[in-house]
């Protein structure tokens, strides 16, 4: 298994549970988007041609792309730090 199919695996792993847990929990309406499936096999497997010929730059683009998911919201439901802030209460109060 390449070095970068981990993070990549992760990268679509939190998508997904976001979108099926996370989400309906915090009571979005939300259908699951089954793309994400593939996607993330397709994503996997590209990184893992790009690492044989740099598996740094490969490596280091799949934890790119888990940091990206975490603030960026690429399926139905909003990104996965949204949903915790705001089950922690923390969404919408301004400190200061």
């Amino acid at each position: 298994m390449a070095a970068s199919t981990g993070p990549a695996l992760l990268a679509g792993a939190i998508t997904a549970a976001n979108e099926l847990i996370f989400a309906p929990v915090d009571g979005q309406k939300i259908s699951f988007n089954w793309r994400l499936i593939p996607a993330t096999g397709l994503w996997a497997l590209a990184l893992a041609g790009i690492e044989k010929v740099s598996p740094v730059f490969a490596t280091g683009l799949a934890w790119l792309a888990v940091a990206t998911i975490m603030i960026v919201p690429l399926g139905n439901a909003p990104t996965p730090l949204a949903n915790v802030t705001k089950a922690l209460g923390y969404a919408g109060k301004v400190t200061g």
